[in-house]
């Protein structure tokens, strides 16, 4: 990610993107990120409608479930992180410091993390890994891999925005954009993993 678009709430006299080029270049990179997600997607549903089974079996003939009630309640925790931030980010307009709720979101953000986390050691426990269960097993191991990885990164970003809040209040009314560019990012991951959550758990 450029540091064009997150370095720009920096001191007088230090040399940065205006604003507006800083949330473009996170539009873009998002724009990015979008189609990179939705050939996973497109992939993803061109092998589930060509299979006559899905699930498919592991070697001994199992077939391993998903736990779509424990994902559904990290669902809500990943969606309740972005009204966290989004209010986060209302209160810094309004000259406070947001900082409760960007704790809160961060909290949120790393139990969807760790109960993922839990997820795949469940799955794995069960015979259900990369190399099992054919492309199933592959393709969801890399589609949720590969979103939980964007996760890990937005729970970074938002705790280096918490920090930076905490030791130098540099988020202000008039200068906020890079806190408003990791908002963005992280309701984009928010709204991936609806589609994702959708497709891959709840489709039978």
């Amino acid at each position: 990610m450029s540091t064009a678009v997150l370095n720009h709430d920096q001191p007088a006299g230090h040399a940065s993107a205006p604003p507006a080029t800083a949330k473009f270049g996170m539009i873009m990179f998002l724009a990015s990120e979008a189609m990179l997600f939705a050939g996973l997607i497109g992939g993803y549903i061109v092998l589930r409608l060509s299979m006559p089974q899905w699930p498919l079996p592991l070697e001994d003939g199992r077939v391993v479930h998903l736990p779509w009630l424990l994902t559904g309640i990290n669902t809500v925790f990943l969606v309740t992180s972005s009204f966290t931030l989004h209010f986060a980010e209302v209160q810094v307009k309004k000259g406070k410091s947001g900082l409760p709720l960007i704790f809160v979101t961060i909290l949120l953000g790393s139990l969807f993390v760790g109960i993922q986390c839990y997820e795949w050691w469940h799955l794995h426990h069960e015979g259900l890994w990369f190399n099992s269960g054919g492309v199933y097993g592959s393709s969801f191991f890399l589609m949720t891999g590969f979103h939980g990885v964007h996760v890990l990164v937005g729970v970074l970003l938002i705790l280096w925005c918490f920090l930076r809040q905490v030791f130098t209040r540099c988020f202000t009314p008039a200068h906020h954009v890079a806190l408003e560019n990791i908002s963005l990012y992280w309701h984009f991951v928010d709204v991936v993993w609806l589609f994702l959550f959708a497709i891959v758990y709840l489709w039978h």
